[in-house]
This record gives structure tokens, sequence and C-alpha cells, in this order.
């Protein structure tokens, strides 16, 4: 009898109403109960959980899912992290630029693990914004804050590659999708495959080998969500000042096709 495995779902922003949004959007679209079909880990809220040495990725689960995060992905210059108990201080927006903590010097050292684990065994992965651009500094790409994007709605256009793959194949010639972001690749990882690309950001769905994607635009967060991360961004992914009119913007959009690769991807890699 064919075993249904469940996906990993590794959070790396601290634990609250944006953590608790994505974890239930990503259970809604891709038809997975929490708890059961998507096990959810929030790092800083588990300081000594370390996804590549407690878990058998390859074996155990049918897929990982790497959120979003406040914090850059960008190379820390720190001194050597010491393994010691952390916990972990509440949210403050003006933090999320590079704040050089214990707390994210511990997040960033397993995450890298992580994504150069994942990309070493071709594991079925989705990372989100966050997620790719870690997948891709352990692919040896750097990233770039030269197409930076404020919380906004934009397009995604799939590329013939895109309808060729086994996934981005069913999302139709074009997505649409909020971003917010300051960094992104600066170009196209070796061996990877541009999968849908934007007009001012150009590398916002890519394949990294056979089993693994990445996004830059979020199709986690539904116009609900994105209120919810107005309500807190203020000030970090905006100007403060331009609250009205960053609402007004998002929240008069349909992104209801970007939550279609969710779906997609568990559904191609459910076991």
């Amino acid at each position: 009898m064919l075993i249904s495995r469940p996906f990993l779902f590794v959070q790396c922003r601290p634990a609250g109403n944006i953590e608790r949004d994505e974890k239930q959007t990503i259970a809604h679209a891709g038809g997975l109960t929490i708890g059961k079909d998507l096990r959810a880990h929030v790092l800083l809220e588990e300081p000594d959980f370390d996804p590549v040495r407690d878990l058998d990725l390859k074996d155990d689960y049918s897929g990982v899912i790497i959120s979003g995060s406040p914090f850059k992905a960008e190379p820390l210059k720190a001194k050597p992290f010491k393994a010691e108990p952390l916990k972990a201080e509440p949210f403050k927006a003006e933090a999320t630029a590079t704040p050089n903590t214990p707390e994210r010097r511990h997040l960033h050292a397993r995450l890298t693990a992580l994504a150069q684990y994942l990309l070493d065994n071709d594991v079925p992965t989705l990372g989100l914004c966050y997620g790719l651009q870690m997948l891709a500094l352990a692919s040896g790409t750097s990233l770039t804050d030269q197409t930076s994007e404020d919380l906004q709605a934009v397009d995604i256009t799939i590329t013939p590659e895109g309808h060729r793959d086994p996934v981005t194949s069913h999302l139709g010639n074009t997505i649409r999708a909020y971003t917010g972001h300051e960094d992104s690749l600066a170009s196209l990882p070796a061996g990877a495959t541009l999968l849908g690309c934007g007009e001012h950001c150009r590398y916002q769905l890519v394949r990294f080998g056979t089993n693994i994607y990445g996004t830059q635009f979020h199709p986690e967060i539904t116009t609900p969500g994105m209120r919810i991360r107005i309500d807190q961004y203020g000030g970090t992914y905006y100007d403060a000042t331009m609250r009205d009119a960053v609402t007004a913007r998002c929240m008069s959009q349909d992104v209801t096709s970007s939550h279609r690769l969710i779906s997609a991807f568990t559904d191609y890699f459910r076991r």
C-alpha cells in the first residue's frame, strides 16, 4: 500500500501572525492537514532543531518547503557561533534589515546547511523568497539589491521551459503574485532553469536540478494575508507614510493564480 509522506515546512521567521498565516495558506492551497501532511518547524522557536541532522529528508518526507523571512540572506560576517540555548525575541520591524544577533546567525547556519543538502541530493523543494535566495547562495550565485520590489502585485511570465516543466506547466502563460523583497538573484545559477520571469525582477521562478523550485514572489500570500503584512511591515518594506496607497494597490489585486504553484508542487511530489 502506498503511504503518503508529509511535507516539511521550514519557517524562517518569528512566531506570530505572519507565521500562522503562511502555514495555513500553504496547507489550504496544497490540500494538506497541518500536523499530519504538513509538519511545520519555526526554527527561531526551536534552536536545538536542525533539519539535516534530525530528520531523514529523503525517505520520510514528500518534499520540503522553505518560507520567506524578515532577515536578509546574504552571508554573515560574524564571530563563530557558539551553540547555546537561544530564546527568540519579539519581532521588531526596524530589526529586519541586518540584525547580527546569535538567533539570526544560528538560523542562517542551519538554512545554509539545509540548502546545501537539498541541492546535493535533489530533494523535492519549494523555496519561497528567502528560501530561493538561500538555495541560490548555496549554489554559488550572488544576490543584488538592484531589482528590489515593494509590497505590490506583479505579473510573472512563464517561460517556454516553464511550459515544459511538470510542475509549472499547469500555471498558464502568466500568473499574478505578491512581491516584497530587497534582494534577489543577481544571475541565474549555473545549471538552473528559468521557469518564470518578471519585468523588473527577472529571476522570479527558478528550478535547480530536477526537483528543486524557488520563487522570488510569494505564492503563499493571499489578499487577506497581504493585509497582515502591510500592518506589520510599515517602515520596512514600504514607507510608513504610504500605507494608504500600499493598501489600495495591494487589496485590489487578484493573486489566486499564484496559489496554483503550491498545489501543483504538492500534487506532483506527494508520496
